[in-house]
């Protein structure tokens, strides 16, 4: 986030939903991502969807990585035979490394490299010998799916200097491919069809979830530069559980993000040790900018101190 950004983004303030995914704690895994998305990518799966997800793959704006990099339109429709598609999941090259997905038909190879928590750094070229050799005389093309855009390092970073076979699509922009096909193919099915209705939607809420923690962590981390700039020499740290805390003389402060907007609250500590919050709560509407939020914080410290 760049320092002279002030707006902040009004999806922090959404709450997320714990999913099925969140409490089997397979969230932050790639490999179930994986094999649900693999699901709804084999035509011929009980969702009854045919190859709605294929064709939402492939009308799906991408853009290629490496110092090649630029935007790219879908690569639109392709012809091919949907009863000779084959979908598989952890896919070892010659090599002993694992492919995410493969989807093989009459016509073409699609490799899916799956990325939600860790940057790009995979053994592409590879994946990509792999596949020429084992499906020769087909199209081939290579998808990177992610919540957002993914650095590049290591081997991947070296293989890109050279090529840009790999595009990358960010899954928001694929889940609105898909729901809008959903409407325009089967308008019933999100309210009739289990699958949908249990599986993807709780997969397109796991992936909203990481977005909104993304986001909130983001200015999380901004704020914290803000108030560790303006307010010395106390120190503002980021908690694993999700907010701010300032550790004071007398007390601490944690600032917290709420749907309704910014709460700030004391929390002291009593002879026993053990921590209460004060009911002297401070909110900020969530239309206000870090400034405010700073401001908020030292008026806060200086009411207490002086």
């Amino acid at each position: 986030m760049q320092r002279q950004q002030m707006v902040i983004p009004e999806i922090i303030f959404n709450e997320p939903q714990k999913t099925f995914m969140e409490i089997l704690k397979v969230h932050n895994k790639e490999v179930p991502f994986a094999n649900l998305l693999a699901f709804f990518f084999n035509p011929k799966e009980e969702h009854n969807l045919e190859t709605l997800f294929i064709d939402a793959l492939l009308e799906s704006n991408f853009t290629h990585k490496g110092e090649n990099a630029n935007n790219e339109t879908c690569i639109g429709k392709i012809v091919y035979n949907k009863n000779e598609v084959k979908v598989k999941t952890e896919v070892l090259t010659h090599n002993k490394k694992r492919i995410d997905i493969l989807i093989i038909s009459d016509v073409f190879v699609f490799c899916i490299e799956f990325k939600i928590n860790h940057d790009l750094n995979n053994p592409l070229e590879d994946y990509k010998q792999y596949i020429e050799k084992e499906f020769p005389n087909k199209h081939y093309y290579y998808f990177i799916l992610t919540p957002y855009v993914k650095e590049v390092i290591g081997s991947a970073k070296e293989y890109f200097e050279k090529n840009n076979e790999f595009k990358q699509i960010i899954l928001s922009h694929f889940i609105k491919n898909v729901n809008e096909k959903l409407q325009e193919l089967y308008p019933t099915y999100e309210s009739e069809n289990m699958y949908y209705k249990y599986y993807f939607k709780d997969f397109i809420q796991t992936v909203e979830n990481r977005k909104i923690r993304s986001k909130r962590h983001d200015v999380f981390t901004f704020l914290k530069e803000r108030i560790n700039e303006k307010i010395k020499p106390f120190n503002c740290e980021f908690h694993k559980k999700g907010f701010l805390e300032i550790r004071l003389q007398h007390f601490n402060l944690k600032i917290r993000i709420k749907n309704s907007g910014w709460q700030i609250e004391k929390w002291f500590k009593d002879e026993n040790g053990k921590w209460f919050k004060d009911e002297k709560i401070v909110y900020i509407e969530k239309n206000k900018n870090y400034n405010d939020i700073v401001n908020e914080v030292e008026k806060i410290i200086n009411k207490t101190y002086n």
